[in-house]
């Protein structure tokens, strides 16, 4: 005789969409977090690569003169070229060697020249491991010198120099080093790897 009371186990079609479903099995689960050994590894790598990019800048920029005075005016025009899209390369306010100047002018070559001296010594100021920045406060007290030799001379107030323009830069490219770099470790150390790996569709 069957009963009329419901059975207790059964197999029901309801299915509460509000849930999460886990779109892969559980055995190709990416770990959301790098673990505590990759750290410094990646932290490495980042930062050897912001030395390779900021040396090899430094080294564009001498090259240029360096190229033209050779002959090898194809590729002195190419460097000259890829650099007039962030200077404006007036040769009056740039350094000049073999009688040819920069690819940028004395104020960008401080800039530059203080980023690659910032990431060097990067690592024995900070773990290389460390993802957060400074405070602001000291990015915009390292720009304030810069801003003040470049607006005194804009108004007349004095004229500025190659040096005051390359040594006021040259500050603010050893503090910018020190935000640019943890930028890139937290971008080495985010699981790129799951945000472009496929998964299953959702069921529903």
């Amino acid at each position: 005789m069957r009963s009329n009371e419901p059975d207790l186990i059964h197999h029901s079609s309801f299915r509460i969409h509000h849930l999460p479903v886990m779109p892969a099995s559980i055995s190709e689960y990416v770990p959301q977090l790098v673990t505590d050994d990759e750290s410094p590894r990646r932290g490495r790598v980042a930062w050897c690569a912001a030395l390779a990019g900021a040396a090899s800048l430094v080294g564009l920029i001498v090259a240029a003169p360096l190229l033209r005075a050779a002959g090898a005016l194809s590729a002195a025009q190419a460097i000259y070229g890829g650099f007039s899209l962030v200077c404006h390369q007036m040769s009056a306010r740039s350094f000049h060697v073999e009688g040819f100047q920069l690819a940028v002018c004395a104020r960008c070559t401080g800039l530059y020249v203080g980023g690659l001296l910032g990431v060097a010594v990067y690592p024995l100021a900070r773990p290389l491991a460390r993802r957060e920045t400074p405070d602001r406060m000291w990015l915009l007290l390292a720009a304030l010198p810069t801003t003040l030799d470049f607006a005194l001379g804009f108004f007349g107030v004095w004229e500025n120099t190659h040096l005051s323009r390359f040594l006021t830069a040259l500050l603010l490219g050893v503090v910018s080093a020190f935000y640019i770099v943890p930028g890139l470790v937290d971008l080495s150390l985010t699981p790129w790897r799951q945000h472009f790996r496929p998964g299953l569709p959702r069921e529903g």
